[in-house]
């Protein structure tokens, strides 16, 4: 979740959609890191079925074939944020059965009470603003004995580049993610228990610090604060790359992030 943003939520969402909906047509050829972290999470996946399953902020649908296989759900439904997301994912998983597309925000989801068994989210939950209303509703739509599982970016996420804009003497440019005990501690106000929790460094490398860049924006994850290319001149932003370039380590310029894996349940003798 973001603890900084200088716009209002609802213009926030929109902004949000149409970034990823212009990164629908690119976002599986760039989403190296994505890739990863989803590989992981999957990994971790407490039961081996589920009635009824929740991909939330499905994007592309990468996961919903294995989420489809692994846990045999009657039914699975998979929200995102973004339309053209869902067109995409819609056009991947069309020969996978009982998969529903619903467009709609994280933070008040259009379910009923205790509509799932297993909630999962993979890299989606970051661009979410209010942790506490996010969790309510999970809460909310997960049966009792319920899941919910997923990885979400955390503070210290893409230091370099916040390096580089600090060393032109600029403010930080980067959202800035909220850290492991935050998070957990809005998870358990929520009402869940925490099953599993881990916090990992995962490092990609680039062979130019532009192509860095470039990779966020394909994946529609360069909303960084809302205004923070509006002053960019051709020379600043030169600067900037030359700052970022500074970073070369031997196997390229390293983009890294701070990735939470949680698993959480919901008690079985929870009172509603």
């Amino acid at each position: 979740m973001l603890t900084n943003y200088d716009v209002s939520p609802l213009s926030y969402k929109r902004q949000l959609a149409k970034r990823f909906d212009r990164a629908s047509l690119f976002y599986d050829t760039y989403a190296d890191f994505q890739k990863i972290v989803l590989k992981k999470l999957l990994s971790q996946l407490p039961v081996e079925s589920a009635d009824s399953v929740l991909d939330l902020g499905t994007g592309t649908g990468q996961a919903l074939e294995q989420l489809t296989n692994r846990l045999t759900p009657t039914s699975c439904v998979a929200l995102d944020l973004s339309q053209q997301m869902l067109g995409v994912a819609n056009a991947r998983s069309s020969h996978v059965p009982n998969i529903h597309y619903v467009c709609a925000d994280a933070e008040a989801l259009p379910f009923s009470p205790n509509a799932f068994d297993c909630v999962f989210s993979s890299l989606a939950i970051q661009w979410c603003l209010k942790p506490r209303d996010l969790f309510n509703e999970l809460y909310r739509v997960t049966r009792p004995g319920g899941f919910v599982v997923f990885s979400t970016l955390l503070e210290g996420s893409m230091p370099e580049v916040d390096r580089a804009w600090l060393n032109l003497g600029e403010r930080k440019r980067v959202h800035e993610y909220m850290s492991e005990s935050s998070l957990l501690g809005y998870l358990e106000a929520g009402g869940f228990e925490r099953v599993s929790s881990e916090e990992s460094c995962i490092s990609m490398s680039f062979e130019t610090a532009e192509s860095a860049i470039h990779s966020l924006k394909k994946v529609g994850a360069s909303l960084i604060s809302s205004n923070a290319h509006a002053s960019l001149s051709p020379a600043k932003w030169k600067a900037f790359l030359h700052q970022y370039e500074a970073q070369r380590e031997e196997a390229g310029i390293p983009l890294s992030y701070q990735v939470a894996f949680v698993v959480a349940r919901k008690a079985m003798n929870c009172q509603e």
